[in-house]
């Protein structure tokens, strides 16, 4: 069975809340403000290799509920506010894949 997506909505509109979300360098961020529009939730992240700036928006908006990586940054624009704050808070479950 093939289906044909045409769209970054239609592609998103078959990405269910739980789902995991592989992401990495350079960031998706055409898909990732589409998943934040939909409203998904509790999306299990992988950052790959590293999460950036596309997997701080996904925590900033509350789409996840876990993230499997090393780490989370932004590069030249430093620290991972959303990211630090959702940890500390144990909002995010996080796995350490180093």
């Amino acid at each position: 069975m093939t289906i044909e997506l045409n769209t970054v909505a239609e592609a998103v509109a078959a990405i269910p809340d739980g789902a995991s979300v592989a992401l990495g360098r350079p960031d998706a961020i055409g898909l990732v403000e589409e998943l934040i529009r939909q409203g998904r939730r509790n999306l299990h992240l992988v950052g790959v290799p590293t999460g950036g700036r596309a997997v701080e928006m996904l925590i900033a908006a509350g789409c996840a509920g876990s993230l499997e990586s090393s780490g989370v940054d932004l590069g030249e624009d430093g620290f991972a506010p959303a990211f630090t704050r959702s940890v500390e808070s144990g909002a995010l479950r996080v796995l350490d894949s180093t």
